[in-house]
């Protein structure tokens, strides 16, 4: 006698469902198991180990399993400043795919988390210009260009010794087009590091700006002099010295 169809498919469900259900008790016991040992040999990661597979997947662009990791290295210590910045660095990819994709609405949301991820890493560490930088970004993006511009001014003010964030605040007026409080940053910045190769680039920039293409070529010559490796240094020097015969030899800056 054959079995009832219904009968026959009621089986094959449970054959199913038992099989998932050892599957996953197995998958159980492993992890179990793999808890009991990291606790007795002591193999349990480190915040440090943590953090650094964290970077390393977002260098990977694996992007949701860095945000996990993170996020676990937070659950560890909150204020980390490194995860902080790598969590806030993700989700500004994912806004960045909300933008691409024409949703709008929900990358500002993506893009307002990202901001208290990086405000959070610069209030651990003050002098974090990576995560100020990516602070800005994020309110120029959101349209708060009057903020990231106090956020630079506010970097500077609490790191006075610190010639990159005087730099940093210079082009941040540069890119403002307030030439004068940009050369003032620089001049302020040479003043802690006179050897400033990337200083004396961004002032180059500067006065390319404004059109004046003497001091400009002073400016980009000194930084070759200083370090002939500055992105862009070379390619500007070329471009100049094809508009000119000779070369004044002068490098220095205006009082």
């Amino acid at each position: 006698m054959r079995p009832h169809p219904n009968r026959m498919k009621d089986l094959r469900c449970r054959l199913v469902l038992n099989v998932f259900i050892a599957r996953v008790l197995s998958v159980s016991a492993m992890m179990v198991l793999a808890g009991i040992g990291m606790g007795v040999t002591g193999c349990t990661p480190s915040i440090e180990e943590l953090r650094a597979e964290g970077v390393e997947q977002y260098r990977s662009r694996r992007f949701v399993e860095s945000m996990a990791t993170m996020r676990y290295v937070m659950e560890l210590d909150k204020s980390d400043a490194v995860a902080n910045y790598y969590m806030g660095l993700n989700y500004r990819v994912l806004a960045e795919r909300r933008f691409r994709d024409g949703d709008v609405p929900s990358a500002r949301r993506q893009l307002d988390i990202a901001l208290t991820y990086f405000t959070q890493a610069v209030k651990t560490w003050p002098n974090y210009l990576a995560a100020i930088d990516a602070k800005n970004e994020a309110l120029e993006a959101r349209g708060k260009f009057d903020t990231a511009l106090v956020v630079a001014e506010g970097a500077a003010s609490n790191n006075r010794g610190v010639a990159e964030h005087f730099l940093y605040l210079g082009n941040e007026y540069r890119e403002r087009a307030d030439y004068d409080n940009a050369l003032r940053s620089y001049k302020k910045a040479l003043a802690i590091d006179p050897n400033g190769a990337r200083t004396y680039a961004a002032i180059g920039k500067l006065y390319l700006r404004v059109g004046d293409r003497d001091l400009a070529r002073d400016a980009f010559c000194r930084a070759w002099e200083l370090d002939p490796s500055e992105p862009t240094v070379g390619e500007a020097l070329v471009e100049l010295e094809l508009q000119y015969d000779t070369y004044p030899a002068r490098h220095e800056m205006p009082e």
